[in-house]
C-alpha cells in the first residue's frame, strides 16, 4: 500500500473553496449562536435562501445574513489572490460582519473597541485592542500559548 505524505500533496484552491462555500450554513449557524441567538441549522439556511423565519428578530437575521456575506468576501479575496493574514484584512471582514450590530459600528469606528467582549460558552475574556497594538514580551508569550494550546486541543478533538 502506497503512503502519501502532506508534502506530495498540491494545493486545490477551487476545490477548498467549493468545499468551505457548502459548510456556510453550519458555520453561519455557529456564529449566530455564540452570539447567543437561537436559531436551528435549518432556519439558518432558510434566512440564506432570501426566506425570513417567523420567531425571530429581524436583527436576528440581519445578523445571519451579514455573517454569510462576511464569507462571500473571504471568498472572493481568496480567489482573486487578495487575502492576506493581517488586521487589515480581519478588519474588512469584520466590518461586514458586525454590519449595523456592534456597539460602535460605523466606517469611522469599526478600527476600535472600547469596551469588554465575552465570548459565549467560555470564561476567556479578549483583551482589549488597545493592549494589543505594541505587545511587549510578556504579551506575545501570553498569546502564544494561548494559540497553541488552542490549537493542539482544536487538532485533538477535530
Amino acid at each position: 500500500m502506497n503512503q502519501i505524505t502532506l508534502e506530495q500533496l498540491s494545493p486545490h484552491q477551487a476545490l477548498a473553496i467549493q468545499l468551505a462555500k457548502r459548510d456556510v450554513p453550519m458555520l453561519v449557524c455557529d456564529a449566530v449562536n455564540l452570539e447567543g441567538i437561537a436559531m436551528t441549522l435549518p432556519e439558518v439556511q432558510t434566512i440564506l435562501d432570501g426566506i425570513t423565519v417567523g420567531g425571530h428578530k429581524i436583527s436576528d437575521q440581519n445578523i445571519t445574513i451579514n455573517q454569510s456575506s462576511a464569507w462571500q468576501v473571504l471568498f472572493e479575496m481568496v480567489k482573486n489572490g487578495q487575502f492576506v493574514f493581517n488586521k487589515e484584512t480581519a478588519l474588512a471582514i469584520h466590518k461586514i460582519a458586525a454590519k449595523e450590530e456592534a456597539l460602535e459600528w460605523g466606517p469611522e469606528k469599526i478600527n476600535s473597541r472600547s469596551g469588554y467582549v465575552t465570548i459565549s460558552g467560555s470564561e476567556h475574556q479578549p483583551l482589549l485592542p488597545t493592549s494589543l497594538k505594541k505587545p511587549g514580551k510578556r504579551l506575545k508569550n501570553k498569546l502564544l500559548k494561548q494559540t497553541v494550546f488552542t490549537t493542539k486541543r482544536s487538532v485533538l478533538f477535530y
